[in-house]
């Protein structure tokens, strides 16, 4: 969970940051015992039972047989919400479809968030073997097409303080995994408009990215188009980038007219 300063004038309210904490952890490991969570969040027992309780009568956990708790679906429909109410869901959805069946190819929508790329929407031609992302799902930023989009166009301050905190996890032998070459494959993407993710955070999968802007060129999110490196080849990226502009504007559009 994000550290919590004292400095605001409000009173934090301990209950709550104890319930967050809770929360996150069980989301983090799917089930667990009262025991586990009291060991490892250092909380009294009692606290914690008192807490699951009161989290179960809310529908935000449920018990197990065994006694483990997990999340309901509950949050699912909160945490459904929030991309609705910030515009990014009915403002792209229609244009997201009509790009995959026009490509043939995956297209996912995806935004800034924690330091990671947290994926809103996508959608997948009904034929298509589904080697990606799911909605919902974060994704590292410096090895996705989106990730670079998002990274190159929040601004040199935001991008530098998240290079500092950033860790360059090598997932296949064509990521990047220095901060100097993330650094110049971010300057690139800036330049040409558009990111591509050759199989760097899974091999035989190819992402093409570009930017969705506001009408004062401020990043929102951005969108790719991503297959098996066999469908998606490098020769039909310049194909494909024409198309793929032309849907972020669409969307871009639709944003500011809401």
């Amino acid at each position: 969970m994000n550290a919590v300063t004292g400095g605001s004038k409000s009173p934090v309210a301990s209950t709550v940051l104890t319930a967050a904490e809770i929360l996150e952890y069980i989301a983090d490991r799917g089930r667990v015992l009262p025991r586990d969570l009291a060991l490892d969040l250092k909380l009294n027992r009692s606290t914690v039972h008192r807490m699951l309780y009161t989290l179960e009568l809310l529908n935000y956990v449920g018990k197990l047989p065994n006694g483990a708790y997990r999340l309901t679906f509950h949050l699912f429909e909160i945490g459904n919400s929030v991309p609705h109410s910030h515009n990014l869901i009915d403002t792209a959805r229609r244009e997201l479809l009509q790009l995959s069946h026009d490509t043939g190819l995956t297209v996912n929508h995806g935004i800034l968030h924690d330091d990671q790329v947290l994926y809103v929407d996508k959608a997948t031609p009904a034929t298509y073997l589904q080697l990606d992302r799911s909605v919902g799902e974060s994704e590292p930023l410096h090895c996705t097409s989106v990730g670079k989009v998002l990274l190159a166009y929040c601004g040199d301050r935001a991008r530098e303080e998240i290079l500092a905190r950033l860790e360059l996890t090598s997932y296949t032998p064509h990521t990047i995994d220095s901060v100097e070459g993330l650094r110049r494959e971010i300057e690139t993407v800036h330049r040409q408009g558009y990111a591509v993710d050759n199989q760097e955070l899974a091999l035989e999968l190819r992402c093409v990215a570009v930017p969705v802007l506001d009408g004062e060129g401020r990043i929102i999110s951005g969108i790719s188009i991503s297959g098996p490196e066999y469908r998606l080849t490098t020769d039909m990226v310049p194909t494909l980038l024409p198309r793929l502009q032309e849907s972020a504007e669409t969307i871009s559009r639709n944003m500011r007219d809401q």
